[in-house]
């Protein structure tokens, strides 16, 4: 009697399992669609949003790259204090004035000496040999005066392997900034899912097969992104409950099976 109770258990319990195991197979996930996105691009192709071009390297599954120029983009380059810079071809070192708050700077010569020299009492002196004779002359009577060029902020400054107009962005106590502005290409990258801002919108993306081919899609729309992605959430849910009921539906069946037909000791 009691084996014949434990079979139908046993048979509820593998009918359970089959059900749950059948509508798990049956059940088809929702998939994650833009009704109106904004924009559609693929790869190799150029999208233009608020009068820039992004031209796009990159469209696999799951993410993409694209390429946009920004004409004037602002570059600079800071020169410390003593700094030796190249001027007009020549060495300069940067000469700052002690005040407070400078507008002014100077490039002044770097001079070299082409003869042997010697320190005495912390004194350099230029070897000039002369019918003969071997004299000692300071270096800086030795030297002529130093070429110095002089800038203020806001002086045009010519800088070397550089065409494009350059300027005194500002001058402090410890440096100086020269600016200059040219094109600059910049990346800008997109994740499933997540926003990225082209011109001053934020834009959240999403890839899609189309064609045998994958696409991006763009849109504003965050509701009916998000509303998809909740579904397939639940649907994962729901699912992994069934595999709960089948696996715990044979565990039971097993159990009882083998607990029905063990050996009585009495």
């Amino acid at each position: 009697m009691q084996r014949r109770a434990a079979a139908v258990s046993v048979v509820v319990f593998l009918l359970l399992a089959a059900g749950a195991y059948t509508f798990i197979g049956a059940a088809q996930q929702p998939d994650v669609t833009l009704e109106d996105p904004d924009y559609t691009v693929s790869a190799d192709k150029t999208l233009t949003v608020a009068g820039t071009s992004y031209s796009f390297t990159e469209v696999s599954d799951g993410s993409a790259t694209a390429e946009w120029t920004n004409e004037s983009a602002r570059y600079t380059e800071s020169w410390s204090a003593n700094d030796t810079v190249v001027y007009q071809g020549d060495d300069y070192s940067v000469v700052i004035p002690n005040q407070t708050e400078p507008t002014e700077f100077e490039l002044r010569e770097v001079q070299t000496v082409d003869r042997p020299t010697v320190e005495q009492n912390g004194t350099t002196y230029v070897i000039v040999e002369e019918d003969g004779e071997r004299r000692l002359v300071e270096r800086d009577e030795y030297l002529d005066d130093p070429v110095v060029h002089n800038f203020a902020e806001g002086d045009a400054i010519e800088r070397p392997n550089n065409d494009n107009e350059t300027r005194v962005a500002s001058v402090t106590n410890s440096s100086v900034t020269i600016e200059w502005f040219a094109p600059r290409t910049n990346e800008v990258s997109f994740s499933q899912g997540e926003n990225t801002t082209l011109g001053d919108t934020a834009y959240l993306a999403h890839f899609e097969q189309q064609d045998g081919s994958t696409v991006l899609q763009l849109t504003t729309d965050y509701e009916d992104y998000h509303s998809d992605v909740d579904a397939q959430q639940e649907f994962h849910e729901r699912t992994n409950g069934l595999w709960g009921i089948v696996i715990l539906s044979t565990l039971a069946a097993a159990l009882l099976s083998m607990l029905a037909f063990m050996p009585s000791r009495y």
